[in-house]
């Protein structure tokens, strides 16, 4: 259990395009019109309780008592849609005094019935996908991640050390599996097959040259990694690196679509943490 004594919030990040964390939006169509009202405080709050994670609330923001991580969620965007409900993005900043003191944040796109429960199942997604990985990542041994482990040897006359990265659970959607279900019979029981449709390395390694600015740096990075192929087999990508844009990583992922063989519309969703190894280093 961590000591609690923060009095006032961490700042939020220049780059986090922050709009609050209440508020009341106002809808109107043929038939009435109406307002709804958010506050994101309470809201996060009750997913994590949902999810057995106890925390500590104050005015507008979250402590992870277990880990001592601090939440500062916040109210983006919002978007009406055609058969009545929401879409809405929120982004969550994260900092702790030893992983990421400076702060480190990442954006929740999701769709709902309404305005809160869209902004419901955005946390919902955040506190399945991102925190998991993050408190692995305080772990020496995490429990629920893959690692990737690399060292790196002195040089210039600065020390070795080690890297690693935390791979968090990669949501995938096949629309047609039986393809892969298909390869997989045609290449042998007794060989591995190459469809990797579970694989939580695949982002990552497959990208390796882009990401190896990053995995050999000394700093803390969240990497949001995004690939898709739609149903015309067009390559769509999304990457961010400690939630702004990287074009490059966005090019790679790309490039690693076009391998992807022909099974409709796919997509591959990933959160990962590269940081350093202290106990090896």
């Amino acid at each position: 259990m961590f000591g609690f004594n923060k009095e006032t919030a961490p700042k939020l990040l220049p780059s986090n395009p922050e709009k609050g964390v209440e508020g009341t939006v106002g809808f109107s169509n043929a038939g009435r019109n109406w307002t709804e009202q958010y506050s994101l405080i309470p809201l996060i709050a009750s997913v994590l309780g949902d999810q057995g994670h106890q925390v500590q609330r104050e005015e507008s923001w979250l402590i992870h008592k277990d880990s001592g991580f601090i939440l500062l969620p916040q109210f983006v965007y919002l978007k009406p849609l055609n058969d009545g409900g929401v879409q809405t993005t929120t982004t969550i900043q994260v900092h702790h005094p030893s992983l990421v003191p400076e702060g480190t944040f990442e954006y929740q796109h999701s769709t709902g019935d309404n305005v809160e429960d869209s902004i419901r199942k955005g946390f919902d997604q955040w506190v399945q996908a991102d925190l998991v990985t993050l408190l692995d990542a305080l772990l020496p041994a995490p429990q629920n991640c893959t690692t990737l482990k690399m060292e790196f040897p002195a040089k210039d006359g600065k020390p070795a050390y080690s890297r690693r990265a935390v791979l968090g659970s990669v949501t995938h959607f096949v629309q047609n599996p039986q393809v892969y279900e298909e390869r997989a019979q045609s290449i042998g029981q007794n060989q591995q097959s190459e469809s990797h449709e579970f694989c939580p390395c695949c982002l990552l390694t497959n990208s390796f040259n882009t990401f190896k600015e990053l995995i050999e740096d000394h700093t803390f990075f969240g990497l949001r990694l995004f690939a898709a192929r739609d149903e015309k087999g067009i390559p769509q990508a999304d990457c961010r690196v400690n939630g702004q844009d990287w074009e490059k990583g966005k090019e790679s992922l790309q490039k690693y679509v076009e391998t992807w063989p022909d099974v409709g519309y796919e997509f591959r969703k990933q959160y990962v943490v590269l940081q350093n190894d202290e106990k090896k280093s």
